[in-house]
């Protein structure tokens, strides 16, 4: 399942019949045979080229569980109306895959709600209405087990057709409880799945439980944090996220021939961007819109994507295929406006180093910490067109001057890593269940289900230079309490025992280091590290001393 961590830009297209999806003239389109006929495989595949997104989400069925193929199994269950003659899902394929798109098939595992009495009957989901205040449940007279029987055929059939070919499947959850568990048995559709296609990624949108899928998507419509415009306030998540141009529920699919999108080229671009630096679990960002019966878009959908596409083509490389920096990590929920100059993306082998300007410094030289993970630059250029960058690094700060102006949008710079010699930074995380303060060099805290990361100390070297001893952690479980010391026999080995060396501090002060202090708490027995003399609160600690100096 490697291909979605490459992926960081793409569209969710619903194309839907049954009272969704209309023609370029705002008729909709009922008929599923005429909307299937209507589609322009080769167009389509043309606009998302011109798009050029690296991936597309397309409706294999939602409304009414209309199968855009023709489904040999939806005759075996006596339900001839949900099905097309033509294999929509085979032409889009084909056309999309031409150029050299990749292609998830949204699907719907418990679209029973709006069957026929009849259709409901025979598959199972019954007759008896549902409970009150949940239309998407099914009633008392739900047969699980058949259900479920017919579930798995659809889904067996749907990778027996097409799951060579595509990247994975779109699941949507159908109950805004998040306990679809009830209806679909998860385990089984999954082995059913991965039985014809191992890497076939599944894809939840998250609300709260993923069933043992293997990927949630977050999904706006122009609600919560995407219900204003100015997209610098939107916030990165690790997990893919897709939305709306046109922010309106109906928005998945083309519902109008009016109106305009919602958001501007811009603030569509600069997001994606920072959905690049903080989605480590692949998708980055899908940008949600569907074509009109017989091909077109509504107003506006189209030029964005185009615009949006041809910036990130200047600088593809930094965006596309890349993984959140280690060196410059930007957390899951920051905004582009809490940012103090921008994010910053990486190679998945690590040598390469991109810094997103989202927000430029006054003059040509942007001024920047050490990396955090330790990485040493040798050389510096504009990712747009390969202008050098003048690059120093020296024991506190990296510092790069462009030759010319900022862009407006961002100004992305390609960094090569010539070593990871260089110091590393050294994180305080808290718990606070037991009240510890642990030191490690992990921004993810090592068990971030306990700890909680307070913020860096400085940085330390890695391995022993001139001047430097090294520092241990140690921890006594009686306590629950974590002890940094420069003695490697932890002090007290009655009480505290050994976890092993955090890196290297220098004994005695150099320019560019801060002191490293202990301090100690009599009430609850617990050390603090930190760079106050006073201890942060010397209501509640007192100062144990130095330990040795931390890069500032």
């Amino acid at each position: 399942m490697t291909n979605i961590l490459d992926h960081k830009y793409g569209l969710f297209v619903h194309y839907v019949p049954d009272g969704h999806t209309v023609n370029s003239s705002g008729a909709v389109v009922n008929d599923p045979n005429a909307l299937a006929n209507s589609f322009d495989a080769n167009g389509f595949a043309n606009d998302l080229a011109a798009a050029k997104v690296q991936y597309v989400i397309f409706t294999a069925w939602h409304s009414h569980m209309v199968t855009l193929y023709p489904s040999q199994k939806m005759l075996d269950w006596g339900l001839p109306n949900h099905r097309v003659d033509r294999d929509l899902i085979a032409d889009m394929i084909t056309a999309v895959k031409a150029k050299g798109i990749h292609v998830y098939l949204y699907t719907h595992p418990r679209d029973g709600m709006e069957f026929s009495d009849a259709d409901k009957q025979k598959t199972g989901w019954g007759t008896q209405p549902p409970p009150a205040g949940q239309p998407w449940n099914p009633g008392a007279d739900f047969d699980r087990p058949r259900w479920n029987a017919f579930i798995d055929d659809i889904y067996q059939e749907l990778m027996q057709r097409y799951g060579a070919r595509i990247d994975g499947l779109y699941m949507d959850e159908g109950s805004p409880q998040g306990n679809s568990q009830t209806v679909i048995d998860y385990p089984r559709l999954r082995n059913t799945i991965k039985a014809v296609n191992p890497r076939a990624v599944l894809i939840q949108n998250n609300y709260g439980n993923l069933y043992g899928l293997d990927k949630g998507m977050k999904e706006y419509f122009g609600q919560a944090e995407f219900a204003q415009t100015n997209g610098d306030l939107w916030p990165g998540y690790a997990e893919p996220v897709a939305a709306t141009l046109r922010g309106t529920e109906t928005s998945w699919w083309a519902s109008q021939t009016g109106g305009s999108i919602k958001y501007t080229p811009q603030s569509m671009f600069r997001y994606t961007v920072l959905q690049a630096a903080t989605n480590s679990d692949g998708g980055g960002m899908a940008w949600a819109a569907g074509p009109y019966a017989g091909g077109g878009w509504e107003p506006g959908v189209m030029p964005a994507l185009q615009q949006v596409g041809t910036w990130i083509d200047q600088i593809k490389q930094s965006v596309l295929g890349t993984r959140p920096s280690t060196s410059y990590p930007t957390k899951p929920g920051t905004r582009i406006a809490d940012l103090p100059w921008g994010v910053a993306t990486k190679s998945p082998d690590d040598r390469t180093e991109y810094l997103h300007v989202l927000k430029p410094p006054a003059g040509h030289t942007l001024t920047l910490p050490l990396p955090q993970d330790g990485k040493v630059f040798s050389a510096a250029s504009l990712v747009k067109d390969g202008t050098p960058v003048t690059l120093s690094q020296n024991i506190n700060r990296v510092r790069l001057t462009i030759p010319g102006s900022w862009d407006a949008n961002d100004t992305a710079i390609k960094l090569t890593v010539s070593s990871r010699s260089g110091p590393v930074a050294l994180y305080r995380c808290y718990s606070p269940s037991t009240s510890d303060h642990l030191v490690t060099t992990d921004s993810g805290c090592e068990d971030p289900s306990r700890y909680s990361l307070e913020g860096p100390l400085g940085y330390v070297y890695r391995s022993q230079a001139a001047g430097t001893v090294a520092l241990y952690r140690c921890f006594s479980p009686s306590t629950s309490d974590h002890l940094v010391t420069t003695d490697s026999g932890c002090e007290d080995p009655s009480r505290y025992s050994f976890e092993g060396p955090l890196g290297y501090v220098y004994r005695g002060q150099v320019a560019g280091t801060v002191p490293l202090y202990r301090c100690f708490s009599p009430s609850t027995g617990h050390h603090l590290m930190t760079t106050d003399s006073g201890c942060e609160d010397p209501s509640r600690y007192s100062l144990e001393g130095p330990l040795g100096y931390v890069i500032d």
